[in-house]
């Protein structure tokens, strides 16, 4: 029988305020104390004697962050800013063992550095500088080594201001940009001025991003896009011009032209609602309002998510019913009886997604069971309640065919094993499927 090849399929129903990831230190500087530690550290003089037989440490090593670190310290050094961070880190941006790390071909690297105190009338100045004084010791986005090869992704720059109380601010910056600004003169500050403007005029600068977008998809626009910034969230509305025998196709496009428009502006929130509202050619037919989350379109854009994946899962068409009332939010959140604690954090879908995906091996072989068993099988939506307290509930297959089979029972076996994060509010309802090709 030939094999089956199973395919992920990363999904979230809605998305939610996005949480610190966690990450592994690989090297960090302590300025004040001059203290250096590294993850690669020899355990113990035979360790150490070993690597020293063998040429060098064997697999990833924090050698290039270091020369990095030291061109950074230099750079402060000869600079003598006024306000200079007392901690530098590299960071790798997730949990990882050293022993992992050093079989990886490809690592990511974070860069975050403390400044602490900030002055308030030098700390603008300060972190332009720091982020072309990051960029010219990176030098470039990637490094290559024996046997791997460094990504750097972010930099990372935290300041503190002692006023009547402290003001933290964090700056979260693309190292590309970081490379980018140390090239031109003034290019940190340009940097600065550019993230104030998207994020004071955000709602314009989006707006003609969405309709420039639409009119590279040649989707036809009644109006121009309605964008609003609220919060953590952004509601985008487009009005669209549409054919009653294109319908679906066209309300896709739109879809996508709103989620790479607001792509191109860093001020995104996390959170996103699209609605088209599609006026058809047929006489007397009433205008039709199709929603959806933007992070499933964001996936179809990124060819992560197949169209008919995103049209019968995630968009949905929004029909009037007499009498009815839409409830987008479940009945428990609804009544003040979510069951979280109001200490705990806000629901991250995500977050849930990424523990499913660390999990796949144990989900994925019952769909590779199910596919040894029917060779008509091609995939199903683990479905389940995701309760305030982190337990699960009602776990099994959204597929009507599939509740009653083997894999219902395997799932819920496997889902056992895996730990959710508490939060605070109402249960949510999560989604994840896996496709067999």
């Amino acid at each position: 029988m030939r094999a089956a090849c199973l395919a992920l399929v990363l999904l979230s129903a809605s998305l939610a305020h996005a949480q610190p990831a966690k990450e592994t230190t690989l090297l960090q500087d302590d300025l004040s104390s001059n203290r250096r530690t590294k993850i690669d550290a020899p355990k113990d003089s035979l360790d150490s004697a070993l690597d020293d037989a063998l040429g060098g440490p064997q697999g990833f090593s924090t050698r290039e962050l270091e020369k990095i670190e030291d061109r950074i310290r230099a750079e402060l050094k000869r600079d003598r800013p006024r306000a200079s961070p007392r901690l530098i880190m590299f960071l790798y941006p997730g949990r990882i063992g050293i022993e992992k790390l050093k079989s990886m071909s490809e690592v990511n690297v974070d860069i975050e550095l403390v400044m602490d105190p900030c002055d308030r009338s030098l700390c603008k100045d300060a972190v332009a500088k720091h982020i072309e004084l990051v960029g010219r010791s990176v030098g470039q986005p990637q490094l290559s080594a024996p046997g791997y090869k460094i990504s750097f992704k972010l930099l990372t720059l935290k300041t503190s201001t002692q006023m009547h109380d402290t003001e933290v601010e964090v700056y979260q910056i693309p190292l590309t940009d970081c490379i980018a600004a140390a090239k031109k003169p003034g290019g940190g500050l340009a940097w600065l001025a550019a993230q104030e403007h998207a994020d004071q005029d955000y709602e314009p600068i989006v707006t003609k991003a969405i309709a420039r977008r639409a009119s590279e998809r040649r989707v036809s626009l009644a109006g121009p896009p309605s964008v609003k910034r609220g919060g953590n969230s952004v509601d985008v509305t487009l009005k669209v011009k549409g054919d009653r025998n294109r319908a679906q196709q066209q309300v896709m496009d739109a879809l996508a032209a709103a989620a790479i428009g607001l792509r191109d502006n860093p001020k995104t929130p996390s959170t996103a609602q699209l609605e088209v509202d599609l006026e058809t050619n047929q006489r007397g037919a009433e205008l039709r309002k199709f929603r959806s989350p933007g992070n499933p379109v964001g996936l179809y854009v990124d060819g992560r998510l197949g169209a008919g994946d995103l049209w019968s899962n995630y968009v949905e068409e929004v029909k009037k019913q007499a009498g009815a009332q839409r409830m987008g939010f479940d009945d428990a959140e609804a009544s003040g009886h979510g069951g979280g604690d109001s200490n705990d954090p806000e629901p991250d879908d995500n977050e849930v997604i990424a523990l499913l995906s660390a999990n796949f091996s144990s989900l994925g072989g019952c769909a590779r069971t199910e596919a040894a068993r029917s060779s008509s099988f091609r995939g199903v939506t683990v479905t389940f309640k995701w309760l305030p307290s982190g337990q699960k509930a009602d776990v099994g297959p959204k597929e009507a065919a599939l509740k009653s089979s083997p894999i219902a029972r395997c799932l819920q076996t496997a889902m056992e094993g895996i730990r959710l994060p508490r939060f605070s509010g109402g249960p949510r309802t999560i989604e994840y499927p896996i496709r067999v090709k």
